[in-house]
């Protein structure tokens, strides 16, 4: 049965989105953001997007959030993870009772972000809240010959909704629109299993002369992913996984990961499979050090992983000094900035606790 469907985040995966779930015979609205710096014009004049060189045309584009929300069954936010709090706001006023709001994204603890935004806002509302651990695309968008490549859905995508107790019944909806959704035990395992915070700070950092000389001609995956640079994945990685063996999550290393997403081949060492991926190799960036990959997988990435380590008693030593060096170039204190447990007002809960926090809400 098709969704009424409308997709806030007017980026590469939100365009994809729109045009993908077009295709698939779902009514899709498009949201674009007054700050959003895209020239969308062909969209907005057409509702045409060439999707895989096939023109598709969507139900509807628009700039305004109360048209984009009213009446809608599924609110999709491809978003970064630093704008949940600010686009929860924007949307509260106008949710509707049965509504689910998907955010489909780089998983960073964001639906209990959004729950208590909405339950500060609008306590008594019954909407459905859950993410995936990432966002189900591979894609890019050139708005000057107004095409969305899909390069690759991500095969494998491990989803909770917040509380956990409705990530069946979120499913089941959301399962009209994507075949590769599969269920996490909480949020904490999606959040765990973005694999952004992993890939992207560490070899950001370390590669940071290349980066200031090179700007948007530097390519992270197959240039600055070296025999080197790999080792500090490796060791965020081992980190991750301890934390996902106290929580008593499936432990898969990145490259296992990786490969089960449909992102790497299955041969070769981790620094060859990110170098030759045939979804990620070719992709430019960052072209600075105020990229996403650093600032937001810092922030709202290794910060919150090393709270949960701290929960869980993992020690997180590579995680830390990741915080601290990103923290010493871009002059700025991730450690305080960036997103905690604590901040989430989740203090003092150990492993055994954390996913029985996750299953009721506790915001309310």
């Amino acid at each position: 049965m098709a969704l009424k469907i409308s997709i806030f985040g007017a980026g590469n995966g939100g365009i994809t989105a729109a045009a993908d779930m077009t295709a698939k015979g779902h009514e899709v609205t498009l949201h674009q953001s007054g700050n959003s710096q895209r020239d969308l014009t062909s969209i907005a004049e057409t509702g045409i997007i060439k999707f895989n060189g096939k023109p598709v045309k969507i139900h509807k584009f628009t700039r305004e959030v109360e048209e984009a929300v009213r009446g809608r069954d599924v609110i999709m936010l491809t978003i970064p993870a630093t704008a949940v709090e600010p686009i929860a706001e924007k949307l509260a006023p106008y949710l509707e009772d049965g509504q689910y709001v998907f955010i489909n994204s780089a998983s960073a603890m964001s639906s209990l972000r959004f729950k208590r935004v909405l339950n500060n806002m609008k306590r008594d509302i019954d909407v459905k809240v859950g993410e995936t651990m990432s966002l189900t695309y591979a894609s890019r968008y050139d708005q000057e010959t107004n095409e969305a490549t899909l390069l690759s859905y991500n095969e494998h995508n491990l989803f909770a909704a917040y509380p956990s107790r409705f990530t069946e019944e979120m499913l089941e909806v959301l399962g009209r629109m994507y075949d590769h959704l599969k269920p996490a035990k909480s949020i904490i395992e999606t959040t765990l299993n973005n694999g952004n915070p992993e890939s992207h700070p560490g070899p950001s950092i370390l590669n940071a002369g290349r980066i200031d000389a090179a700007g948007d001609d530097f390519y992270l995956y197959k240039e600055g992913i070296t025999e080197h640079t790999v080792n500090v994945i490796h060791k965020i990685d081992a980190e991750r996984q301890q934390i996902c063996r106290m929580l008593g999550f499936e432990a898969m290393s990145k490259s296992e990961r990786s490969v089960r997403s449909g992102y790497f081949e299955k041969s070769g060492l981790l620094r060859e499979q990110y170098n030759h991926s045939p979804v990620l190799a070719d992709i430019k960036g960052p072209g600075d050090l105020e990229s996403r990959y650093v600032t937001e997988d810092v922030s709202n990435g290794l910060v919150l992983w090393a709270s949960i380590g701290d929960a869980s008693g993992v020690e997180t030593p590579v995680m830390d000094a990741v915080i601290t060096l990103a923290g010493v170039l871009l002059g700025r204190d991730y450690f305080s900035e960036g997103v905690t447990l604590k901040k989430l007002g989740i203090e003092d809960a150990d492993a055994a606790r954390l996913n029985a926090l996750m299953e009721y809400d506790h915001t309310k």
